[in-house]
C-alpha cells in the first residue's frame, strides 16, 4: 500500500532541488548560454534533482503547511542557486573585460558582434577571448567543477534549510573587484604595446606636421594590436588558470559562507 504522506513529502524536497538546480543552471558558465534551450535546461535540472534525491531523507524536512511559507522556501532556493552561478559568472566575464579595453584602444570601440550565448552585443576581442576561455574551460572539465559546487551546496545547506551569511555580499563586490582586475592583466600585453605605438606616433607628428596622424595611426594601432594579441595568445592560457582557481576559490567560499 502507498504511502501518501511520504509521498509528498518526497516530492517536496525534489521540487526544492529542481528550483535550486535550475536556479544555478540558469547562470553558471556555458550552462546559461541562449544556444541550450530552457526546455533542455529544464530537463537537465529535473535530472540532476532526480539524482541527488535519494541523498536526502524525507524525515529531515518538514513541508510547511501555509503555502506562503513554501512559496518562501522555493524563492530562497532560487536564490541560492542564482547567486551561486551568478558569482561564477561574474568572474569568468573578465576575458570579456580584457576586450572591451583592448577593442577600445585599438579602434574597434564601435565595432560589436552579436553574442549568440547571451543574445546581447559584446566587444569584438571581448567575444573571441571570451569563446577561447570556454572553450578551453569545457575541455578541462570545467562544467564538472561547477557540479560538484552545486553537489557541495546541498550537503551544506539541505532543501528547505536557511542560509545567508553577513560577508556574502562583501564577496559579491569582491568578485566584482576581481573581474576588473583579471580583465586589466589580461590586456596589459596589448596594451603596452599600443601605449609604444601611442608615444612612437606622438614623437612623428613632432617632427613631421604635415602627415595626417589618424590616418596613419589609426590602421597602425589595429594591425600592432591584432599581431600583440596573436604573439600573447599562449600567456592567455596561464591567465585562464588563475580565473579557474578564483572561480573555485570564490565559490568555495562562498559555500563556507552561506550556512546560518
Amino acid at each position: 500500500m502507498l504511502d501518501f504522506s511520504y509521498l509528498s513529502q518526497a516530492y517536496g524536497i525534489y521540487l526544492l532541488l529542481v528550483i535550486r538546480c535550475n536556479g544555478f543552471l540558469t547562470t553558471a558558465p556555458f550552462f546559461s548560454s541562449r544556444n541550450i534551450q530552457v526546455s533542455i535546461r529544464v530537463f537537465l535540472s529535473l535530472l540532476l534533482a532526480l539524482i541527488l534525491l535519494p541523498f536526502f531523507s524525507v524525515a529531515d524536512l518538514m513541508l510547511p503547511i501555509s503555502i506562503w511559507t513554501l512559496v518562501l522556501m522555493l524563492l530562497q532556493e532560487a536564490a541560492l542557486g542564482l547567486v551561486l552561478g551568478y558569482i561564477t559568472s561574474i568572474i569568468f566575464a573578465a576575458f570579456q573585460v580584457a576586450g572591451q579595453i583592448i577593442d577600445m584602444q585599438m579602434g574597434f570601440g564601435m565595432i560589436n558582434v552579436l553574442d549568440p550565448q547571451s543574445g546581447t552585443q559584446v566587444p569584438l576581442i571581448g567575444n573571441f577571448l571570451y569563446l577561447m576561455a570556454m572553450l578551453i574551460f569545457l575541455a578541462y572539465d570545467g562544467h564538472h567543477s561547477l557540479l560538484h559546487g552545486l553537489w557541495t551546496s546541498f550537503r551544506l545547506v539541505p532543501p528547505g534549510k536557511i542560509w545567508g551569511g553577513q560577508n556574502l555580499l562583501w564577496e559579491v563586490v569582491r568578485a566584482i573587484v576581481v573581474m576588473f582586475v583579471i580583465g586589466l592583466e589580461i590586456a596589459t600585453p596589448v596594451l603596452g604595446a599600443l601605449f609604444l605605438a601611442d608615444l612612437a606616433l606622438a614623437i612623428l607628428a613632432r617632427t613631421m606636421p604635415q602627415l595626417n596622424i589618424f590616418v596613419v595611426g589609426l590602421p597602425l594601432k589595429s594591425l600592432l594590436g591584432l599581431f600583440t594579441l596573436a604573439l600573447s595568445l599562449p600567456v592567455y592560457g596561464v591567465f585562464l588558470q588563475i580565473v579557474l582557481t578564483e572561480v573555485q576559490r570564490t565559490l568555495e567560499y562562498i559555500l563556507s559562507i552561506i550556512p546560518p
